[in-house]
């Protein structure tokens, strides 16, 4: 794969700036993602994901996008975060606050790069 010039990059960034903005702003589509997301990550189907669920998903993740593995410790370190209620498992509910989060902040990190302002 060659390297993407300055303007695939920006184009990049745009369009993900873009798609970003509409999950933000539309909850039926931010909802779509993230009951996605939950179901790809809880592979039991029990409605919670625990540990392992999470260590699973993340372990994929990197191993697509090339990265290195993560250690157990970081993972239960990233579960502790997302576990806000304590009760050792992460709902729908707790994941979305981290999604929405987590995309506010690209939003924000794309409108750097981009030299936009920043709305979000």
């Amino acid at each position: 794969m060659l390297p993407a010039t300055k303007a695939e990059e920006e184009a990049e960034l745009k369009e993900t700036y873009e798609a970003l903005t509409v999950l933000l702003s539309d909850d039926s589509a931010f909802d779509a993602v993230l009951n996605a997301v939950f179901e790809n990550m809880d592979s039991n189907s029990d409605g919670q994901l625990d540990t392992e669920e999470l260590e699973g998903y993340i372990t994929q993740a990197c191993s697509i996008w090339g990265l290195p593995q993560p250690q157990h410790a970081q993972v239960q370190g990233i579960f502790g975060q997302l576990d806000l209620n304590n009760d050792r498992t992460i709902s729908r509910d707790e994941l979305s606050v981290f999604l929405r989060h987590f995309f506010q902040e690209q939003v924000k990190c794309c409108a750097l790069k981009l030299r936009l302002p920043r709305a979000l």
